[in-house]
């Protein structure tokens, strides 16, 4: 069983149908579980479902496989590698050995887990030998850990056998390999597709290479032959970035009769459908907006590309003038809410560089995840602490206030304080309150804060502050002279 899931990083997935007992493999799947299958043959083992790599699609899809219990259209799952399936595929999927690559759905929904690519697992010196430099891939990284390509052409200089390197460029995608690291694939750049030579088996028509030429979309269906002897009916488009062709079998692509909250008539439909352009009136942006926008699909982004060339932008201006309204009152109203909210607090071993005692961090994390307990908070005295880059060590009476999520320092223990019935404010309260970040920084200058005054010291009046700093500065003055 450890055998399957090491020999090759990419998870494949088989299912067997209720109906009669044949072996599909699946090659996508839509939002509520309905799966895509093909023939498990070698022809379509590039265009299998990664199960290590996909989204929680899949979860839902084990938990709907469990909801069948009365009526399965399944009777079971199997995942394994591409080499095991090779395998099984020469054997012609005997019973003995495909039942041990057979799941339980209920332990894979629960064990499952859909993360991106850890992309510091990649392999530089791999990386090295394809003359991809880290600092190219770094603003795509996060798309290509979630498995798309890169949005844009990088740099390469691939390595050769005779030792040269040539300059190119290209799109990249990660890679999982079995051992856990990621190869950077790359995908590369050429001036224009060969549209005479056969595609899968088959010559494009004028009126194909026309659209592939003058825009990137086949503008039709294409009957293409993935499989030997088999024709499987295709959206096929040119890459936006390196005019490499790509397809998409129509049986990957979920039908809708409304796309972004706009209605597509039945002529509309059988057109879009049917790899045409179509208008699609109405649609509601991500911002919330109104607008128009001709739709096609794109093969090459698994995905719709949107135009909006010749379309008039100021159609829906009052009505999206009406919405901004609606949204900024929205905001409003958050924005309010959120401002009535303190900070969250977030208790640290150290404060301004300065040790918290044990007993005080226990006692104020406690605080912090049960406010019950906010009301019997002490107060503790912290010596040695630093404001952030400057300034003297000091010491302070520092006290946890939840209300504004900030930490509080006083001159004097605000508890003794408050039992004698006195009230004790922060030291300077304006530029003393410190508030900290989640790495525990301080978010404002501390100012310097005096020692608090020994038991039975008695507060100097204001005069005989004056006349201490009157001395120290004749000292200071009298001290840079000699």
């Amino acid at each position: 069983m450890d055998e399957k899931k090491t020999n090759d990083a990419k998870q494949v997935m088989l299912v067997q149908q209720a109906d009669d007992g044949r072996i599909r493999a699946i090659t996508g799947m839509d939002s509520v579980g309905n799966l895509h299958t093909v023939e498990p043959t070698r022809q379509n083992m590039s265009n299998l479902l990664n199960v290590n790599t996909q989204d929680s699609v899949l979860e839902t899809f084990f938990k709907k496989f469990m909801q069948e219990a009365e009526n399965p259209s399944h009777t079971g799952i199997f995942i394994m590698t591409e080499n095991a399936l090779d395998k099984l595929i020469r054997i012609d999927f005997d019973p003995e050995i495909l039942e041990n690559y057979r799941v339980d759905p209920a332990t894979q929904a629960q064990e499952q887990r859909f993360e991106p690519l850890d992309t510091s697992k990649i392999d530089l010196d791999d990386l090295a030998k394809k003359g991809i430099r880290m600092e190219d891939i770094e603003p795509h990284l996060r798309a290509m850990s979630y498995g798309h390509k890169s949005n844009g052409l990088v740099d390469m200089k691939p390595e050769l056998e005779s030792g040269f390197r040539v300059a190119t460029k290209g799109r990249v995608s990660l890679e999982e390999q079995a051992d856990g690291s990621l190869k950077v694939i790359p995908h590369y750049w050429q001036e224009k597709p060969d549209l005479d030579a056969p595609f899968h088996g088959v010559l494009l028509d004028d009126e194909v290479k026309n659209n592939l030429t003058n825009g990137r979309h086949a503008g039709k269906v294409i009957d293409l032959e993935l499989e030997q002897g088999k024709l499987t009916p295709c959206y096929v488009s040119r890459d936006k970035w390196t005019n490499t062709l790509e397809y998409m079998p129509v049986e990957l692509l979920e039908k809708r009769a409304a796309i972004k909250n706009a209605a597509l008539s039945e002529g509309r439909q059988i057109d879009f459908y049917g790899g045409g352009k179509v208008l699609l009136e109405g649609y509601t942006t991500r911002s919330g907006y109104k607008r128009d926008a001709y739709i096609q699909i794109d093969a090459a982004e698994r995905n719709y590309e949107f135009t909006f060339d010749g379309l008039d932008r100021k159609r829906y201006q009052a009505e999206n003038r009406a919405i901004h309204t609606q949204l900024r009152a929205a905001r409003g109203e958050q924005e309010a809410k959120e401002m009535g909210k303190a900070p969250e607090l977030t208790i640290h071993h150290m404060i301004l560089k300065a040790a918290v005692p044990d007993e005080a961090y226990k006692q104020w994390s406690q605080a912090v995840k049960d406010p019950s307990k906010r009301a019997d908070v002490k107060a503790f005295y912290i010596q040695g602490m630093v404001k952030d880059g400057q300034g003297e060590p000091f010491n302070a009476w520092v006290k946890p206030n939840f209300a504004l999520g900030k930490m509080d320092f006083f001159k004097w223990n605000p508890d003794r304080a408050k039992r004698q019935g006195a009230e004790v404010k922060p030291v300077n309260e304006s530029r003393m309150q410190v508030a900290f970040n989640s790495e525990g920084k301080t978010a404002e200058a501390v100012k310097e804060v005096k020692e608090p005054l020994k038991q039975g010291q008695q507060q100097p009046t204001p005069a005989q502050e004056k006349r201490a700093v009157r001395t120290n500065r004749k000292t200071g003055s009298k001290g840079q002279k000699q």
